[in-house]
Order: structure tokens, then C-alpha cells, then sequence
């Protein structure tokens, strides 16, 4: 994991500005003070109070407001969460409607309409009060000042309303992200979410921790993948004062698993580049590792890495797998694509498609689903649904460099050089490891010999050059009529070699 700059912003203070709510609140207290009765002074901060001082506004605690407020707010989205979960299918807005109208509707049967007064004796399809309760009206009329209560009731309502309006959608969006994230489309939950933090900066700060804890679920089930993101999240909404409070122990617990996956890289590169064997490397590794606390996960996962890097027989690679699977289930995707590799590396195309499927329940998104999906197929000989395959995960992921790889080779197995020389480029330009730098380099160099792009082969060749690297033997095979594409690409392992 590379290593990350951080950058501390000062803000400087905000001004204090004059709400609407300040407003509201001086004209309440203009008229609660022509009320009749004996008008009580309150002092909410007298001299003598040694305690922390009141908002003046309000004349209540501010940090014992805060947590109410966070109280109320997480109440809210869990209220709204299980509306949402009770009509999975039904759109919110037509919730809230038949909510309304349910509440207008005051008939007790098809046609029988009540008196708003007594709730008691029928009335007339156009009348409201019924004849003794308007003879009582007229007989004992209210007393002015009493109807000023009922006013102040219904202005603190629709104060309340309007603030409630401000902070809705971010409520109504969290469920729709966690609709998402119940479908298997954890990519787009997380987009969703990246726009509610978006918006929530422009509305109010405090939204509660619910919808936070909610995006912190969402980046734990993403895993290795994610966690660049994941610890800067982290740092951003949880900083070291509030990740020490109890309440956010699961959080301080994922930035734990964080933190021991580097160290862990670190302790593998160490460990690493003083071992001949994997023996070796086993037998110092576990030494180094003991007792230190680490995810026993991400230990089985780097030692498959580097049975993987010395060579070892596949039964042993899938040991390593088949104990993080076991140690830590919840990490299906870290084990499920390594499980589809390895049974590809088996042949085992039947299997291969089976983890992919276990994947795409868990997340439909994922790239590896395809990915595999289109090998598995394209070695058993089914090139239409390896293409289809390739075309539904370039539809999630258009730039992503195994995706386009896959498809450079179909295509030049169906005979279109022009398309696979494209998806070729594409490849090689988002290469992001020396695995797929050196396989999408070897595939972009066929195809534009084949295409008769002379220069642009040589800026390839120039290129990998200077980074020490070589191209696989079979394209110059290729080239010379030694080897067919579909020799190649079809048979045995079905990809370029390196010695």
C-alpha cells in the first residue's frame, strides 16, 4: 500500500449569522410577554455558575444538546430504514402520501362523517361542527388571549417542519444507498454516499453517526481493495477524539485491521528479500508475525502471495486461501477471486464459474466477476458468452485493465484486429501492476504489429525496455507463423508465458 500525504486544513471561524430561527424565537417571546400574569425574570447563565455555559440562545447545554440531537437524528434514519424495509418495493413519496391522506381522512365508515368538536354525533357532507356543540360555541366563546397556546403550538410544528425539509433528503438518499448495498451493488452504494457527504457539507455538519457507520459497514465488506479510501474516511469523520470513545470501538477496530495490513506488508518485504525458499520465508515469517495482534486473515492471505511468488505447487496456494475463508468468512472479496484464479490455474472452468457466481451475489460490481466469467468461457470454447461477459463488466468498469485485456483477445479471436488492437491500448494504458503491464504490453505489441502500426510497436518496445522488462516469446511466434492466435488463446493455459 503506498504511503499517503496528509494535508491539515485550517478553517478559520465561522460568523455567527442571524436564522431565521433567532427570528422566530423574539417574536414567541413578544407574545408570551403580553400574556396576563406576573412576567419571571430567568438568568440561563448566572455569575456564580462555575458549570459550562448555556447557549444563549436556546439556555441549554451545548454538548448535552449535541448528543440529544445526535440521538434524534440516528432515531430518525432508523425509523425511516424500517418504513423502507416494511415496503421494500414502494417509492417514498408514495409513503409519505398515503400518510397525509390518512390523516385527513376522519371517517369512521364510507359516507359517516364526525363532528371535529365532540368526534361523537354525525354531520352533513359540507359541515363541520354539529348543532350542540355550535350552541355551545355561541353560548361560552373562547377567551382571546387563550387562542394565542394553540398559535405558538402551530408555529413551533411548522418551524419544526421546515428544518426537518432541510435534512429529509440526506434521510431518504441513506436508505436508497442502502438499497444498493442489499442489491450487491457495493460501487454504487458508495457513490451514493460519496454525494450524501457531498451534500450534508452544504446543509448542516451533524447528521448523527448512523449514516457514518453505515459507509464504514459498506468499506469493511469492500476490503483490501478499498482501504486507501477506507483509512482516509476514516480519518476525516473519526479523528483520534472521537475513535477512542466506546461507542465507536467497531471503527477504531477496521482502522486496527488497517493499519496491521501494512505492517504486515512491511514484515512480508522483509521477510521476503532475505528467503531462497518459501520454506524459508514460512519459517521466518511466522516469527515475525507472532503474537503481534495481526489479522490472522491477512497473514494466510500474504502467505499465499508469496507461495504464489516462489512457486509453489497450486495445492498449497489454495491451503492459504481455503484458511482465510475460514478464519475470516466475511472476507469474501479477498477469497473468492483467489479461489476462481486457482482453479483456473486447475482447469477447472466449472469451479471458476461457481466462485464468480459466489461473488456476484455478494458484489455484482466487482470486475473479477467478469473477468473470470470471460476465461472460463473462452477456454471451454464459448466465445459469445465470453464476450458477452466482457461487454457486461466494461459496462460497470470501461477503463479496467483485465477487463480490456480479455476483450482484446476475444476480439482477435473473432477476427477483429481493429477492436482488439483498441481494447489492447486501452489495457496497457491503465496497466496499474507489473503483471498486467507486461501481459497487456505483449498483447498491445501483437496487435499493432498485426495492424501494421510499425512506430507505435516500437514506442512499446522502447518503453518496456527501459524498464528491464521483455515481451512474451509467443508474439514474435505469432509474427513469424510459428503459433496461432488460437493455439494461443484457446489451448493449455490459454495466455502468454514468461520463462
Amino acid at each position: 500500500m503506498a504511503e499517503k500525504k496528509t494535508t491539515t486544513e485550517k478553517k478559520a471561524p465561522a460568523k455567527k449569522k442571524t436564522t431565521k430561527k433567532s427570528e422566530n424565537a423574539a417574536e414567541l417571546e413578544a407574545l408570551v410577554k403580553d400574556l396576563p400574569g406576573e412576567e419571571i425574570p430567568l438568568n440561563v447563565n448566572p455569575e456564580d455558575d462555575e458549570k459550562i455555559p448555556l447557549d444563549p440562545e436556546t439556555g441549554l447545554d451545548p454538548e448535552k444538546l449535541e448528543t440529544e440531537l445526535n440521538d434524534l437524528k440516528d432515531l430518525v434514519q432508523g425509523e425511516i430504514d424500517k418504513m423502507m424495509g416494511e415496503n421494500p418495493d414502494s417509492d417514498w413519496k408514495e409513503i409519505v402520501k398515503e400518510a397525509i391522506e390518512g390523516k385527513a381522512n376522519h371517517k369512521t365508515g364510507k359516507d359517516a362523517v364526525l363532528c371535529e368538536c365532540c368526534g361523537e354525533v354525525e354531520v352533513g357532507e359540507d359541515d363541520i361542527y354539529c348543532s350542540n356543540c355550535l350552541e355551545t360555541m355561541r353560548h361560552y366563546p373562547f377567551v382571546w388571549w387563550k387562542l394565542v397556546f394553540p398559535v405558538i403550538a402551530v408555529a413551533l410544528i411548522i418551524l419544526s417542519f421546515s428544518y426537518f425539509a432541510i435534512s429529509f433528503p440526506v434521510f431518504s438518499e441513506t436508505v436508497s444507498a442502502n438499497k444498493l448495498v442489499k442489491a450487491g451493488k457495493l460501487n454504487s452504494a458508495l457513490s451514493a454516499y460519496d454525494n450524501i457527504n457531498a451534500e450534508i457539507k452544504v446543509t448542516d455538519e451533524n447528521f448523527g453517526n448512523r449514516y457514518l457507520k453505515y459507509q464504514v459497514d459498506l468499506y469493511s465488506k469492500l476490503g483490501i481493495d478499498s482501504y486507501e479510501d477506507f483509512s482516509d474516511f476514516i480519518d476525516k469523520y473519526f479523528p483520534s477524539s472521537k475513535l477512542d470513545r466506546f461507542y465507536n470501538k467497531d471503527v477504531k477496530a477496521e482502522k486496527e485491521k488497517i493499519d496491521s495490513y501494512q505492517k504486515l506488508y512491511d514484515a512480508f518485504t522483509d521477510v521476503y528479500n532475505v528467503s531462497d525458499t518459501y520454506t524459508d520465508f514460512l519459517e521466518a515469517f511466522d516469527k515475525k508475525v507472532a503474537d503481534k495482534g495481526y489479522d490472522e486473515g491477512q497473514i494466510y492471505y500474504y502467505k499465499y502471495y508469496a507461495a504464489n511468488i516462489f512457486g509453489e505447487d497450486i495445492k498449497v496456494m489454495r491451503e492459504n486461501v481455503e484458511m482465510i475463508q475460514k478464519v475470516s468468512p466475511d472476507a469474501k472479496g479477498l477469497y473468492l477471486p483467489l479461489l476462481a484464479e486457482i482453479s483456473l490455474n486447475e482447469e477447472n472452468y466449472d469451479d471458476v464459474l461457481k466462485y464468480a457466481n459466489e461473488l456476484s451475489t455478494f458484489n455484482a460490481e466487482s470486475p473479477y466477476v467478469y473477468l473470470y466469467r470471460a476465461v472460463a468461457y473462452r477456454l471451454n470454447g464459448d466465445l459469445t458468452k465470453a464476450d458477452e461477459a466482457c461487454d457486461d463488466g466494461l459496462n460497470i468498469a470501461p477503463s479496467n485493465t483485465l477487463l480490456n485485456y480479455q476483450k482484446g483477445i476475444i476480439c482477435l479471436l473473432l477476427e477483429k484486429q481493429e477492436e482488439a488492437y483498441a481494447y489492447a491500448a486501452t489495457a496497457y494504458e491503465n496497466a496499474d501492476t507489473a503483471n498486467s503491464y507486461l501481459a497487456a504490453a505483449s498483447l498491445y505489441s501483437l496487435c499493432a504489429q498485426l495492424e501494421g502500426e510499425t512506430e507505435v510497436n516500437e514506442a512499446i518496445i522502447d518503453e518496456v525496455t527501459q524498464y528491464g522488462y521483455g515481451f512474451a516469446n509467443e508474439v514474435q511466434q505469432i509474427i513469424d507463423g510459428e503459433l496461432t492466435i488460437e493455439q494461443l488463446f484457446t489451448e493449455g493455459k490459454g495466455d502468454f508465458t514468461w520463462a
